[in-house]
């Protein structure tokens, strides 16, 4: 029963918004009593909120996990971009809530969102940066909240678009074909942002592939 209706939840806030999806109509969806939603769940909020968490919640895990000091990840920015556009094309109807509820200008779940999962979420993509920044891997003169703000903005617009995106572009936004979404992401920030290589490492690289 509680699975059913976080996928009614899930179906249903997704198509109508917080604010349009009744707790009576997810309730008989799910073909349980309503009264299962506050057993499970407290109330509709809290069916909403469960349903956010166990979705985002996990990216912000893998992101506190990069930022651990003895994180031994070889390209942690590839890692986080992995991680979120994964969650994202494992759960095509996130995107949905993202614009309906948090984007809107009468967003229901804006302020929540903004405190639960933007701001940690946010700082900590900032934080990365500069680390990278530090270690020589990103340009020394990058600004890491700008950087994170465009990294964001890299791997989100192409779910939050999707429905017109998908019908304009081949968008590898399934998840048995998102590593190639990633990758050309990762590659694009990597060719404004990286460090550009050492003078000597470029020679060498020249002398190699000269004829």
């Amino acid at each position: 029963m509680r699975e059913a209706l976080l996928d009614s939840g899930r179906r249903l806030f997704a198509a109508h918004g917080y604010a349009g999806a009744s707790l009576r109509r997810i309730a008989r969806e799910a073909g349980v009593n309503p009264a299962m939603v506050h057993y499970y769940f407290g109330d509709k909020r809290g069916l909403y909120r469960h349903i956010f968490e166990e979705t985002a919640a996990p990216v912000l895990t893998r992101l506190r996990r990069l930022l651990f000091a003895g994180s031994t990840e070889r390209d942690p920015i590839r890692a986080f971009v992995a991680s979120l556009m994964g969650t994202l094309a494992a759960a095509p109807w996130l995107a949905a809530l993202l614009t309906r509820d948090v984007l809107a200008p009468d967003g229901e779940y804006r302020e929540e969102f903004v405190r639960t999962y933007a701001v940690p979420g946010g700082s900590g993509l900032a934080e990365l940066i500069a680390r990278e920044v530090s270690a020589g891997r990103l340009r020394a003169d990058l600004d890491p909240e700008l950087a994170a703000l465009s990294l964001m903005s890299l791997a989100l617009h192409p779910f939050l678009a999707l429905p017109v995106a998908r019908r304009v572009f081949d968008v590898p936004a399934e998840p048995a074909r998102v590593a190639r979404l990633v990758d050309h992401t990762v590659r694009l920030f990597y060719s404004g942002a990286g460090a550009p290589a050492p003078l000597g490492a470029f020679i060498v690289t020249q002398e190699e592939t000269a004829p």
